[in-house]
């Protein structure tokens, strides 16, 4: 017996394997990506700033938030000033 392959059944399975890899790809998150990173949270007496990363937490007042607070964080390495 002789195995003949379909070229249509080739191209079938070919473009569905492919479309299941870019979908795998496309669902999976990249660790480092800083969009969604860091949360703020407050109530009447504190404000706190969240990195949901790493797992630290600022702490500082709602009415005169410190500057090293309101500093931008940059990079991985955020240990400066956290509060646990």
């Amino acid at each position: 017996m002789q195995n003949k392959s379909n070229l249509k059944s080739l191209l079938l399975g070919a473009t569905l394997g492919a479309i299941l890899v870019l979908s795998i790809a496309a669902a999976t998150p990249t660790p480092s990506s800083p969009y969604g990173r860091f949360q703020l949270a407050f109530d009447q007496n504190y404000l706190f700033k969240i990195d949901t990363t790493t797992g630290q937490v600022w702490r500082s007042f709602p009415g005169n938030p410190s500057a090293q607070f309101m500093s931008a964080i940059i990079g991985p390495n955020v240990s400066a000033g956290a509060t646990q």
